[in-house]
């Protein structure tokens, strides 16, 4: 089974955020706007050599909801909400060119319904699971996907059942070339101090299975 990564999230924070239609996955029923948009977006920032980029956990959250535009939209959360002037103008770049987007468009807090699906972070792109139940005697665990469904975008909590090869990582975090991490969210801590203990992803976010 290898090692078990887990990092503690909070809702209790302020993202940046930016949003958009989705319109990209609108053709393609098996398409996944995090997988097939939001990770060619976002990847090359893992691999910049930027010390500065490469130091600061940038997390990001996705929702979806009804706006005035469209009859639901996407809303990327960045964290932290106020990464500087240079890693927000990277950032920006790269959003840029996803379909119809308004990005950077304001700060806000992190909806209950949001829920962590990317970090980039040391040179990594992370992707995060989270917790269903469990059920039939298996713990199972679920992937965000971005469907289209009825004309819009639609979240969609993918299960995962635990004994399939996302849960655990084989070789060390800091060697995988795209680790899977269980985001645990924590209703007790703020985003800051949650903010401190990502900067010890590789020691702290493990455990034996």
């Amino acid at each position: 089974m290898g090692k078990r990564y887990f990092i503690e999230l909070s809702r209790k924070d302020v993202g940046l955020v930016s949003y958009f239609p989705g319109l990209e996955i609108q053709d393609d029923p098996d398409a996944d706007w995090i997988d097939d948009v939001l990770v060619p977006a976002v990847e090359p920032i893992a691999k910049r050599k930027n010390a500065k980029i490469r130091e600061i956990p940038i997390t990001f959250w996705v929702a979806v909801r009804r706006t005035a535009r469209h009859r639901a939209e996407i809303f990327l959360f960045m964290m932290p909400a106020y990464p500087g002037a240079a890693i927000e103008r990277i950032l920006s770049q790269a959003l840029e060119p996803i379909k119809d987007g308004k990005v950077h468009a304001g700060r806000e807090p992190i909806p209950e319904y949001a829920v962590p699906c990317l970090q980039v972070f040391r040179g990594k792109l992370i992707d995060f699971y989270g917790y269903l139940g469990c059920y039939d005697n298996l713990n199972w665990f679920s992937v965000p996907a971005i469907r289209w469904q009825d004309k819009g975008p639609e979240l969609d909590p993918l299960p995962v059942p635990e004994h399939d090869e996302l849960i655990t990582v084989d070789v060390p975090i800091e060697e995988a070339d795209y680790p899977a991490i269980e985001a645990r969210i924590l209703s007790v801590s703020n985003g800051k101090e949650c903010r401190k203990f990502q900067q010890a992803l590789i020691p702290i976010a493990r455990e034996e299975t």
